[in-house]
């Protein structure tokens, strides 16, 4: 029970002597939760709005999806290859590689920063964050790892593999805004990718 529902129990407990307080309290408590209830439905549609929406800039863009994730990955909930056939086959060489952050609802980019696997905090969206989000993303170091993209691993390090970093936002209106974060190609790290 957070903090909000124990003031009302509390102010219950205290007002037990008294049937038409209590009551108004319960109704309050009803009232709460229903607001709660319908909170979560619109930030499950506005998440599924901004996944849609993702969706459709991935095929816009002639991305192959290579990996879509749950809501709450850590940097990006998609990423995928963009060839220059377009095709993604299977041992194509990326010209390059798109991630796509999703956020629906009351989900916004945090201005307060997000905690790093090293402990440091950064702001969300920033080089740093994604950089953080793909030295640490299993699925990605797989598949940079797999001998099939042995030639887009290489073309991270050395430059010729060209990264986006996609935000799709769904503000509960019915629509969706896309946008370029800018990644610092200063700070683009791939040194710990395998070669």
């Amino acid at each position: 029970m957070d903090d909000e529902m124990q003031q009302v129990e509390a102010l219950i407990r205290a007002h037990a002597g008294e049937p038409d307080v209590v009551a108004k309290l319960r109704e309050l408590q009803d009232a709460i939760q229903r607001q709660r209830d319908a909170q979560k439905s619109l930030d499950k549609v506005t998440d599924d709005m901004a996944s849609a929406g993702g969706d459709d800039v991935m095929k816009a863009l002639g991305v192959t999806q290579v990996f879509r994730g749950p809501r709450g990955d850590h940097g990006f909930q998609k990423w995928g290859v963009r060839t220059p056939d377009s095709a993604g086959g299977a041992g194509a060489h990326a010209q390059e590689l798109v991630f796509l952050l999703e956020k629906g609802g009351s989900d916004t980019i945090t201005g307060r920063g997000v905690p790093l696997a090293d402990g440091s905090w950064v702001a969300e969206g920033s080089t740093a964050y994604f950089m953080d989000a793909a030295r640490h993303h299993q699925v990605f170091r797989a598949w940079l790892a797999d001998p099939a993209h042995a030639a887009t691993a290489r073309g991270l390090i050395d430059g010729t593999v060209a990264v986006r970093y996609i935000l799709a936002t769904s503000p509960g209106d019915g629509t969706v805004d896309v946008k370029d974060l800018v990644l610092n190609p200063a700070y683009l790290d791939w040194t710990w990718v395998p070669n």
